[in-house]
This record gives structure tokens, sequence and C-alpha cells, in this order.
């Protein structure tokens, strides 16, 4: 109970420190978080832009001359209370914008973190197993090119490849403009077609990432007394390798699941703005695009959080699946 109580506390300051960052970085940086706004409704009004500003000012809840710690302040207790802020482009709250776009963006991580998860666990244990061999050292090395590699640019990449060049999966959007939304089978596989492209650029890097950790605990584990044991107990090669070699490998990457969901919420950001795919990443790129403070602040708060507590789950899981480690 204490180890939970000590990781709450520790998580809880993170979080303050992390937040704070974020308000920071975005408030030290140039311009006016109104100013979109402003522009907006200086052409809708036909009015002068020191007067929008002021109407932009008075919406947004900002004033220019309050001292930082004030806004600071606001910003924490808006948090609290789960208001992520007001986006000036969108003209309506970031809650809004987050509830719309974060069931896109988890649906893609979701696929994203199962296939990689499974087929990266499966090539790794095969690696280690052929330890030395060709098979080996082409997986091995296939992996470390791919893990390198970027998830925008292999998003790039799948883009021109498949929805340019072969046409197999669409250029953007999360289902067809001409199609209603509904739970028929249709529209389910629709949806998943176009999930294939953000999908796979978020999924292949990971699946390296995993084929990698997973040959290394695997090549470890090997190496062990017990393992030694075994083989010499006669026991055949299937059952050392399912019972005793893959289980204990596997240990700490189940744990390390959250958090590799957790840092693919915000790896995820310029994948789906190539695939103009309307989730949380669309939504961030576009705020720093038209220079949105209100909604900047308010989704990369939301990544910060989601980063931090999948780190937090990660440790708790670990610390209950794995016999070495107590929960004091």
């Amino acid at each position: 109970m204490k180890y939970v109580v000590d990781r709450v506390l520790y998580l809880i300051v993170v979080l303050l420190i992390a937040i704070s960052g974020v308000f920071v970085l975005v408030n030290k940086m140039p311009g006016d978080p109104a100013y979109g706004l402003a522009v907006s409704i200086a052409q809708q009004r036909n009015m002068e832009m020191e007067r929008a500003l002021e109407i932009a000012h008075k919406l947004m809840g900002i004033d220019p001359h309050e001292p930082l710690i004030v806004r600071y302040w606001r910003f924490i207790s808006n948090l609290l209370k789960g208001n992520f802020g007001y986006s000036s482009f969108y003209q309506t709250s970031v809650n809004e914008i987050i509830a719309k776009a974060l069931p896109w963006t988890l649906f893609v991580i979701s696929l994203a973190t199962l296939v990689s998860f499974l087929v990266g666990i499966y090539l790794g244990s095969f690696a280690a197993q052929k330890r030395g061999t060709i098979i080996d050292l082409v997986i091995s090395g296939i992996a470390s090119i791919i893990q390198a590699i970027p998830p925008f640019v292999l998003a790039v990449l799948i883009l021109f490849i498949f929805a340019v060049r072969l046409r197999v999966i669409p250029l953007g959007g999360a289902y067809p403009v001409d199609m209603e939304p509904s739970f028929s089978l249709s529209f389910i596989l629709k949806v998943i077609h176009h999930a294939l492209g953000p999908m796979f650029a978020t999924a292949i890097p990971q699946m390296a990432a995993w084929t990698l950790a997973m040959r290394g605990n695997t090549s470890q584990i090997m190496e062990e007394d017990y393992i030694r044991f075994a083989q010499a107990r006669g026991l055949k090669d299937s059952v050392i390798a399912n019972k005793y070699i893959k289980n204990n490998a596997m240990l700490p990457l189940i744990a390390s699941l959250a958090i590799a969901i957790g840092y693919m919420l915000g790896g995820h950001t310029l994948v789906e703005s190539i695939f103009n795919y309307p989730g949380i990443g669309f939504y961030f790129g576009k705020a720093i695009a038209v220079r949105d403070f209100g909604l900047l602040t308010g989704l990369f708060s939301l990544i910060v959080i989601g980063v931090i507590v999948a780190t937090f789950i990660a440790e708790i899981v670990y610390a209950l699946i794995d016999p070495r480690v107590k929960l004091k």
C-alpha cells in the first residue's frame, strides 16, 4: 500500500510540474492568443482590429494586462474542474473538440498497439531462438532500421505509395464524406479501411521496438540458471520456450503497454495531420498552424496527462504481475 501511495504522490508532483511547463511554454509564445478570433470578428462585423481584439479578449475571458500568476491559477483551477479551455479558431470549448476527436485517436492507437505488440512479441521471440543465424540478423537488422524511422516519415511514404500510387487506402478522413455514420457492417468496414494508413504508420515503428525488446529479454532469460536446469531435466524445447522463457520475457513488455499507448498519443500528432484523420493529432496540428493558443494548451495538457498517467499505470501493473516486485 505504501508503494501505491508513494507513486500517487509522485504522479501528482510530476503532473503539476509538467502542466506548469505547458502553461509557461504556450504563454511565452509570441503573439496574442485572441488574435485568431479577433480577425474572424473583424471580418464578420466589419470593425477595426483594435475593437475586435477587445471583444475577443472578453469572449475568451482573457485580460492581456493580467499578471501571469493569476492566469496560471485560473488555468489550474479550470483543469481541476475538467475544463481544458476555449478554442478561438473553432469558437467552441476544447472539451467539445476532445470529445469529438479522442475516440478516433484511441481507435487507431488501440489497433496499432494490438498489431505491433502481437507481431513484435512473436518476431522477437523467434529471432532470439535463432540467435547467431541469418534469420536473427535479418529480423534484428530490419527492426533496428525501422525503429529509427520517425512515424511521420513512414506516414508520408505510406500515403504516397498506397494511397496515391496504388490507391488501396483512402487519402484521408475517418470515413467517406458521403456516408452517414451508423453501426452497420459496411460503415464499420469503411472506418477500419480509413484507419489503416495512420494505424500502420504508428504500428510499424512500435512493432520494431517490441521485436528488439522481446529479443533482448528472451536472450537474457535463456542464459539464466533455471533454463539450464530445465534443459538438464530433459524438458522439451517447446515447453521450455513457452512456459519458462516467453512468459518471463513478456512480463516487462506487458507492463510497458500502458507507456507505449501514452507515448503513441503524443507521437501520433503529425501522423493524423498527414492523413487528415480527425483525431487529437489533427486538431493539435491545426492549433499550431492557426496559432490557436487555447486549443494548443488544452490538447498539450491532455497529451501530457495521458503520458504521465499511462506511465503510472505501467508501474503499478508491473508491480502486480511480476512476483519479484512487492507492493509494500
